[in-house]
């Protein structure tokens, strides 16, 4: 469920293991014990949160290294527009402009910066982000430090500093927001390693 322009990360491969969860006004209307499922969404105008665990596994060769679990947790509203056949829930997927190698390894440096961007569910055209925050940990998510955002027109960035970071593995959380209200909350364990 995200990507860096080379590398994707898709539920309901081979290896994943997770659940489903989808609320309404708050109240649970949806559960998957996999990381993939179909739920009905009434017509009525209402607040959805819908949040995914996905998580790799692999046997003793341990095939997944990158991007070993994420968690997105996706808010939007909905309501039936009898005008349409069919319509696109506001679901936005966070895109990443990475400078990495290839192996998904990023140089121990400071001032690396990390482009944000969102795409959209089949059917839903995301509107320009009108936030975007972005943390990174080295404990698989036990302390976080927040990235310095800049932004120009509709293009997002952060600044990470990985000086001295020579090994570490990098857990990213991206809070990312468009102008038609919107969002999601995404937690990368292992996005990538630092070099």
């Amino acid at each position: 469920m995200w990507g860096d322009g080379a590398h994707y990360a898709q539920p309901g491969s081979f290896g994943d293991i997770g659940n489903l969860v989808l609320r309404r006004d708050g109240e649970v209307i949806g559960e998957s014990g996999w990381p993939s499922g179909v739920f009905e969404v009434p017509a009525q105008d209402s607040a959805y949160e819908l949040e995914q665990n996905v998580e790799k596994t692999g046997g003793p060769a341990k095939v997944w290294q990158r991007s070993t679990s994420v968690r997105p947790v996706w808010a939007f509203h909905s309501k039936l527009d009898e005008h349409v056949y069919s319509q696109g829930l506001g679901i936005l997927f966070p895109r990443y402009a990475l400078p990495e190698d290839g192996l998904k390894t990023l140089p121990a440096a400071n001032g690396l910066r990390i482009g944000l961007f969102a795409t959209g569910h089949a059917g839903y055209a995301p509107a320009p982000l009108t936030s975007a925050r972005l943390s990174y940990s080295y404990d698989d998510g036990a302390t976080w430090t927040e990235a310095a955002i800049s932004h120009q027109g509709d293009s997002w960035s952060a600044v990470v500093d990985h000086a001295g970071a020579v090994g570490r593995q990098v857990t990213l959380r991206a809070e990312l927001t468009d102008a038609h209200g919107s969002s999601v909350t995404q937690t990368v364990t292992r996005a990538y390693d630092v070099r």
